[in-house]
């Protein structure tokens, strides 16, 4: 598990450099939900790889919506 974290916060460096550069609000956990958005991982795959439940994962996509300034009717993987 751990093993797959560390490759896809690795794989996506140029990415996670643009998001900072466009959003410096962002935070690291915001970030590392971005990469497994785009990595096109499933709430709940989310869940177990944050350790947290799916209800959680559903509000810190809400509270990242804000922060990207996303319409409550797109996709946030469509900014991405």
């Amino acid at each position: 598990m751990n093993h797959l974290i560390s490759e896809l916060e690795h794989a996506n460096g140029r990415f996670q450099a643009s998001l900072v550069r466009r959003y410096p609000r962002l935070t690291s956990y915001d970030l590392r939900l971005c990469i497994y958005l785009k990595s096109n991982l499933s709430t709940k795959e989310i869940s177990l790889l944050l350790n947290i439940t799916p209800d959680s994962v559903k509000k810190a996509k809400h509270r990242l919506r804000k922060k990207l300034y996303v319409k409550s009717g797109d996709s946030i993987t469509s900014v991405l």
